[in-house]
């Protein structure tokens, strides 16, 4: 694979990121009402794939240096992939936190 391609993959999962943290905002608004949220619940909705994000990050580097960067980052890929997956087929609050985690 050429390194192009490498790092435009790699950018496609930075994006993607920053736009799965920024589009809750606005699904927000139906999200409460259809889980019936409190304010505190909506919080920890937000901030859990922050918080998941931050966990992984502290484990990246391990990771890379054992497995290797690509294989870490085709893995990371895929379980984002589930998790927006997950996120939005959620028929529950738990499931709905399950997959913004796997999306962190």
């Amino acid at each position: 694979m050429s390194f192009a391609f490498i790092a435009i993959i790699a950018g496609l999962g930075g994006l993607l990121f920053g736009y799965d943290t920024g589009v809750i905002s606005g699904a927000l608004l139906y999200i409460r009402h259809v889980f019936h949220l409190s304010a505190t619940m909506q919080g920890v909705l937000v901030s859990v794939a922050l918080a998941a994000a931050a966990i992984g990050a502290a484990f990246a580097g391990g990771l890379s240096d054992a497995f290797g960067r690509r294989v870490v980052l085709l893995v990371t890929a895929v379980i984002f992939v589930l998790g927006a997956l997950l996120s939005a087929v959620a028929w529950s609050l738990g499931v709905l936190l399950v997959g913004r985690i796997l999306v962190g």
